[in-house]
């Protein structure tokens, strides 16, 4: 029987890197050591020098194994570690004892599986799970569940699954429902948790690496996380050979229970998804593809999943730089330029998406990013505005397709909508005056309406791929060319003061109306102007509000060399996008 364990982590750790530190010295100087011994020959004085040194580094090592044998069976027994003391009661006195009975609870396992394989009967299939059942209780051991999962080999684990997948239906590929996962977990448990625990351990050898994963079929791998509580490297592995499988071998004949139990680890273990999509960039593409996640067959995965994104994508989860990694790859793909997400089959199916709110909700603190990579096109000169790493490396067409194929859905397009307003509010453009004699003020209200021109066009941009009738499309467009001129009711329009707010509210709903009926009237065909007239009119009249607010509020009077600035600064910033969107809808 074994013995009560009690170690603090901390001192556990530290006397381990210590006795590593002494292994490397001995074995630095243990040959110039020896070497000098037998140059010396009889003249050597010493008694047993060599022997001595060697059964110091014996000691160091083998107090440096079986210390990280104790520190590797109380970190599965007590996962909710501390930085105090742990301590539990182990199953075996030592790794050798632990690895020998793993070694023989192996035995009769194997001999089961020979049997059944041989007879095929419900017998022995209960033979099989009498002698699987011998490893309960012991499985907290990583140097047992290595042993027993090395002596049964990869090809023996994998056949006792497949027996029990066999008889139903297309498991093997499509995976269980949890139901039956919770049958199986009573009899093939502990085995997935021998797995898990070893493999979490870094106890398995490389032959159950990925040439393991590549030949196991996906309906056992998730039988084995469902079973279980795998590493999150363990849960990624599988994720990539469920996902990776090409979208026609999931077509939707069955339920796909295999995305379900990766949801629901997922939904456990959300630090793993965010690094699944910051470490493989394709595994996002593979996971938001429309056709795999829409046609599970399972009633409300997608709010499931959306659910999972959630937890993983959500501001401030987990460190900064894997959310960020995590974020670039969903967008890439999801905003890709063949993406299955905008236009054909699937448009409608984004029109109430509870993935795209999530995404829509979750990306709003990266909308700065997103407006310097739009104004670094438009204002390729000004390098201060350019994102930083990772961001530069983001391509802004595939940023404004992302947004665009997230406002198909008018709950996640509002959200966008409102997180750019308060965005291009925070900015404070007010702070700046475009025509002050002091260089750095100029520069700060240059490189401030670029930033809220970017969120502008990144939004117009988007905007094309919209789904609404053509009064929603004429007042977003409205409200979002706005957005640039906000800075008027930071300087002129104080808030604080209730009858100006209401004043200024009011100028403001009648300037955005002007833009709506400028935009719907073209696209009613009550027009002969092309797109670009109707721009031109639109940039016209944001630059007289401009004129018009300063005179009001008793500001210097424009020069007409100071209106050509305030008309570039617009037209400059949003004219292309704004003629883009405009031909694409009226077309």
């Amino acid at each position: 029987m074994g013995e009560f364990v009690g170690i603090d982590p901390l001192g556990a750790e530290q006397l381990v890197r210590q006795m590593a530190a002494g292994k490397d010295v001995l074995a630095r100087t243990r040959h110039g050591i020896e070497a000098a011994i037998a140059e010396a020959g009889p003249s050597w004085t010493g008694s047993q020098g060599v022997a001595a040194m060697h059964r110091s580094w014996a000691l160091f090592d083998e107090t440096q194994r079986d210390l990280k044998w104790r520190m590797d069976t109380l970190k599965q027994m007590v996962p909710t570690a501390g930085t105090g003391m742990l301590s539990a009661s182990f199953a075996f006195d030592s790794e050798k004892e632990a690895a020998r009975q793993g070694k023989a609870d192996a035995a009769p396992v194997a001999e089961a599986l020979r049997q059944h394989e041989v007879e095929n009967s419900v017998e022995s299939w209960r033979k099989v799970t009498a002698a699987t059942a011998a490893a309960k209780g012991k499985l907290n051991d990583p140097a047992y569940a290595a042993a027993l999962l090395t002596t049964l080999g990869p090809d023996k684990f994998r056949a006792l699954f497949m027996h029990w997948l066999r008889d139903k239906g297309p498991a093997m590929d499509k995976g269980l429902p949890p139901g039956v996962l919770r049958q199986g977990s009573e009899t093939l448990g502990p085995l997935a948790e021998a797995y898990a625990n070893a493999e979490r351990a870094g106890r398995l050898g490389e032959e159950w690496g990925g040439k393991f994963m590549e030949t196991t079929q996906p309906g056992v791998l998730t039988a084995l996380v469902a079973m279980s509580k795998p590493s999150s490297g363990l849960l990624n592995q599988v994720a990539l050979r469920v996902l990776g499988r090409p979208l026609a071998a999931d077509l939707p004949t069955s339920q796909n229970w295999n995305l379900n139990v990766l949801v629901e680890a997922y939904d456990a273990d959300p630090q793993a998804l965010r690094t699944l999509l910051a470490d493989h960039k394709e595994a996002a593409g593979w996971l938001l593809h429309p056709e795999r996640f829409l046609r599970t067959g399972i009633p409300d995965f997608e709010t499931k999943l959306a659910g999972v994104l959630d937890k993983a994508l959500q501001p401030g989860a987990g460190d900064q730089g894997t959310r960020d990694r995590a974020w670039l790859n969903v967008i890439g793909g999801v905003g890709a330029e063949d993406s299955p997400w905008l236009g054909g089959q699937w448009g409608r199916a984004f029109q109430d998406s509870p993935i795209s709110q999530a995404l829509a909700r979750n990306v709003t603190p990266y909308l700065d990013a997103l407006a310097r990579g739009q104004a670094k096109e438009s204002s390729p000169k000004l390098t201060p505005l350019y994102p930083a790493p990772p961001w530069d490396k983001l391509d802004p067409d595939v940023a404004s397709r992302f947004v665009g194929a997230l406002m198909q859905d008018k709950v996640a397009a509002d959200a966008l909508f409102k997180a750019s307003h308060e965005y291009t509010v925070g900015l404070d453009i007010g702070r700046f005056q475009p025509f002050d004699s002091d260089d750095d003020v100029r520069a700060g209200y240059v490189a401030h309406s670029a930033l809220a021109g970017g969120v502008a066009n990144l939004l117009l941009a988007g905007s094309t791929y919209a789904e609404w009738s053509d009064d929603e499309y004429a007042d977003w467009i409205a409200g979002v060319m706005t957005l640039p001129v906000d800075w008027l009711s930071n300087k002129y329009w104080p808030i604080d003061d209730p009858t100006t707010a209401t004043a200024r509210d009011r100028l403001q709903d009648d300037g955005k109306d002007v833009l709506k009926d400028f935009i719907k009237d073209y696209l009613d065909k009550q027009t002969p102007g092309t797109a670009d007239t109707v721009a031109k009119k639109i940039v016209d009249q944001q630059t007289r509000w401009v004129i018009d607010s300063l005179a009001q509020h008793k500001q210097k009077p424009l020069t007409v060399w100071d209106e050509d600035v305030v008309e570039k600064t617009f037209s400059g910033r949003l004219y292309k996008a704004l003629v883009d969107a405009l031909e694409r809808r009226g077309g």
